[in-house]
């Protein structure tokens, strides 16, 4: 693990672990959501952090401090939603508290977090994102983009079942020991593959 952590997979880390102790009850649901979603103008209206000093250069236009758009489900709206994270994150350590979980390291949860937002950040920049698409349908669309062999795919969506058993608790013949090596084989292939932050 590299000693720079990205703010939006500790916050989205924790409220996965606060998602698996059921310790959520829907308070700050709207939020989770659009950030775990990659809906970064709506989390930051949401929040109302401000928005880093940055120019942007586009296709010839350069725009100095820009205001989050409609359409930043990208790199350009996680940087612009930062300083929101921090503030979501020590409101949410307030509410839920400092807590050990005894199946998921804090390290897993982080990069559970990154899994899902990186590979729906790439999803958007390849055009292969709807919105309203399933997070199974995000992965199968975004390895056809990248041609991914089968062994590729099955792999990517073994990882995503661990995300699954997170939110919604385990299912029959599934334990937490295999979800863990299911998303380690598939968070070393994001890596592979270069679907990460890093």
């Amino acid at each position: 693990m590299k000693e720079q952590q990205f703010i939006i997979g500790i916050t989205v880390g924790y409220m996965l672990k606060v998602m698996k102790a059921r310790k959520n009850k829907l308070k700050f649901r709207n939020e989770f959501a659009s950030i775990r979603h990659g809906n970064f103008p709506k989390f930051i209206s949401l929040v109302n952090g401000s928005i880093p000093e940055m120019v942007l250069y586009n296709r010839g236009n350069i725009e100095v401090n820009p205001k989050p758009k409609e359409d930043n489900f990208d790199f350009v709206g996680l940087l612009m939603a930062g300083p929101s994270m921090r503030i979501f994150y020590e409101k949410c350590v307030k509410e839920f508290g400092v807590f050990h979980d005894h199946d998921i390291s804090d390290e897993v949860y982080y990069q559970i977090a990154l899994y899902e937002i990186t590979i729906r950040i790439h999803a958007n920049k390849f055009e292969t994102l709807k919105e309203e698409d399933n997070f199974q349908i995000i992965i199968s669309n975004l390895c056809e983009y990248l041609n991914l062999n089968q062994l590729e795919v099955e792999d990517l969506q073994k990882g995503r079942k661990l995300l699954n058993a997170v939110k919604h608790g385990l299912k029959r013949n599934y334990s937490w020991s295999q979800g863990l090596i299911d998303f380690e084989k598939a968070f070393k292939l994001t890596e592979k593959k270069g679907i990460t932050l890093e």
